[in-house]
């Protein structure tokens, strides 16, 4: 059904994919369903849903044994018309009425008028085969006179048979899009009205193949169904603008409050910093879902006045705010997650998300992400395609980039003559590593200090105690830098002979984190993925009794996009330690050669990062 929250705010493949494919085994097969939908001219329309699966594991029964359906009770009508379990031993088990149950769809940030039915099943066993019925209507349509509607076959399930029939009153003007689905326009029926049409699409597909870490979403390649009255994207921009603009609306307030925010800046940028921050700190995410609130924002003075709204409110109230001030935005349609590429036909998939576009800075703003100072956004909205729903045309945010997106990490310690390590840290994130270490010293605000510490050092297997500097996290203007001083338990024995591998302490520890990643074995899906640097820079000292007999040699690797150097440097008592880290990627979108490239950089840094210094 359509969703009315949907902004919500290696050739190693081919050596081992057998044994892991072979492994795999989906929680269901999908044995039948059938669609069958009614358009009329209006965009309004009824859709008739039987589905038929049957549970193939035990983590199927208990995963599949509800069946949900979201629907919105103010725009539309649900009734589940019969459903019922079908045991291995062919005995039907309807489901009671008073097992088909209606939920809020709301949870701790979110209010909504979205409704779930739920159909709780009895007798779920491994064999058994689920059916249900159910007809829906769409009273009012999600933009006035459209009709759109899609759907995305995951490579995951199986699908025996999968049929969608359409009929389009006369004027119902609906376009199709398919990919690895069959079917198309039919003969009308004797009885049927001129200029009615129909049209049937069958999909099916017998093999599924395990899910992988980090496969971008299914809009990116999965075969999919759509239908939609949008003639193009322009047409869909402008049916958004039409019905958000209005709420973007200058009131006395706003403009009252735009001028106190912008009295001491001296260009547009700085008055675009200055709101831009205001509405960041201020406004809480909370999504309001009530009657059309999935694809219409608030007004911006109630958004105001309530100092809370989704991520359309958030855009509608900083449009506002811009335009007393006299700088033009516009919203820009995005996809919040791991989808890249848009589909043919104008949908409301992948856009699940909206962000504020100026252009005259050329500049992208998400004040939901309240951890990102201006002209930074958070991962997920990176190297992504947008709709700019002020002029009908698309837009680009930008990617990742290892001059954009870095850490450098300065760190000093100093051995004790019982073995123990002193030690501070010094830590610069910017981009995107800035807007998740914001966030999570945020988090970590107000919380039992050792608790924390030991957590942190236990990351390494590593004891001790220590502090983090204070720290603002919501303070957008001031750079970001996290200090921190620790003491370390024992980490050699002394007096020697002995070694030691370099410590970390309460340092983020970005390389030996990355260290531990695995790829899957097997890869047959686009990857998202990203570009970045992390620089330690390391200083430890030794007591003057010690004599260092050998420190590690450095290396320096490149492997496909992946670029690592150390260099190990001993003057006196003192050895300085410097390790960069850089990947430099064309795309946000990777393949399997990309894992073939991480596992042989792997193994260099796990190599240099096990490297020890010898003293007696």
């Amino acid at each position: 059904m359509q969703s009315l929250s949907f902004w919500l705010c290696l050739s190693l493949g081919a050596i081992f994919w057998l044994p892991a494919h072979a492994q795999y085994v989906p929680n269901t097969t999908l044995l039948r369903s059938t669609d069958n939908f009614h358009v009329q001219a209006d965009g309004r329309f009824s859709r008739i849903m039987e589905v038929l699966v049957r549970v193939d594991t035990a983590q199927g029964v208990s995963v599949e044994g509800e069946r949900r359906v979201t629907f919105n009770e103010k725009l539309e009508e649900l009734e589940i018309q019969e459903a019922y379990t079908l045991l291995p031993d062919g005995t039907r088990v309807d489901v009671p009425a008073d097992k088909i149950r209606k939920q809020d769809n709301g949870g701790d940030d979110t209010y909504s008028d979205e409704k779930t039915m739920v159909v709780i099943y009895p007798k779920v066993q491994i064999g058994s085969q689920l059916y249900f019925r159910a007809r829906s209507v769409q009273l009012t349509p999600l933009f006035p006179g459209h009709f759109f509607w899609f759907e995305y076959f995951s490579p995951h399930q199986l699908y025996r048979q999968s049929e969608f029939h359409f009929t389009l009153e006369p004027g119902a003007q609906v376009a199709f899009d398919t990919l690895g689905v069959e079917g198309g326009q039919l003969a009308p029926l004797p009885e049927d009205a001129s200029g009615l049409r129909r049209y049937r699409f069958t999909f099916s597909q017998n093999q599924a193949y395990p899910p992988e870490s980090g496969r971008v979403d299914l809009s990116d390649f999965a075969p999919y169904i759509a239908a939609s009255t949008f003639v193009d994207y322009a047409q869909f921009a402008k049916a958004y603008q039409d019905r958000a603009k209005p709420m973007a609306a200058v009131t006395p307030a706003i403009a009252k409050l735009a001028a106190e925010l912008t009295a001491n800046a001296k260009d547009d940028r700085a008055r675009v910093r200055s709101l831009y921050n205001w509405v960041s700190a201020n406004i809480r995410y909370v999504a309001v879902f009530v009657g059309d609130g999935g694809i219409v924002p608030h007004a911006a003075q109630s958004v105001l006045d309530d100092r809370y709204g989704d991520c359309k409110d958030h855009v509608v109230l900083l449009e506002a705010l811009l335009a007393a001030v006299g700088i033009d935005s516009s919203t820009a349609l995005i996809n919040l997650g791991t989808a890249y590429r848009l589909p043919k036909l104008p949908i409301s998939d992948p856009f699940n998300h909206v962000i504020t576009y100026v252009p005259s800075l050329n500049l992208y703003l998400d004040s939901t992400a309240q951890f990102a100072p201006m002209g930074t956004l958070p991962d997920d909205d990176m190297a992504k395609p947008v709709l700019l729903t002020a002029t009908g045309t698309f837009g680009m945010t930008p990617g990742n980039s290892p001059l954009r997106d870095y850490s450098f990490t300065e760190t000093r310690m100093r051995l004790q003559n019982d073995g123990s390590v002193t030690g501070t840290s010094k830590a610069r994130m910017r981009g995107q590593l800035e807007v998740l270490s914001r966030m999570n010293q945020f988090k970590n605000q107000n919380q039992d200090q050792r608790q924390l510490i030991s957590r942190l050092l236990a990351r390494f297997q590593e004891s001790g105690a220590g502090e983090i500097g204070k720290l603002a996290p919501m303070d957008l203007d001031t750079p970001w830098e996290v200090t921190s001083t620790f003491a370390l338990d024992p980490q050699v024995n002394v007096p020697g002979p002995s070694a030691m591998t370099i410590p970390y302490g309460v340092a983020p520890g970005n390389l030996k984190g990355m260290a531990n990643y695995t790829p899957p074995l097997a890869r047959r899906y686009p990857v998202a993925c990203s570009s970045v640097r992390h620089t330690e820079s390391t200083t430890l000292a030794f007591p003057p009794n010690l004599k260092i007999e050998r420190v590690p040699q450095g290396t320096r690797s490149q492997n496909g996009a992946f670029e690592y150097e150390s260099r190990y440097t001993l003057k006196g008592q003192e050895l300085k330690v410097l390790r960069v880290f850089t990947s430099r990627r064309d795309s946000p979108v990777c393949s399997a050669k990309d894992d073939k490239d991480w596992l042989a950089y792997r193994r260099v840094l796990q190599q240099d990062l096990r490297a020890q210094v010898f003293f007696r």
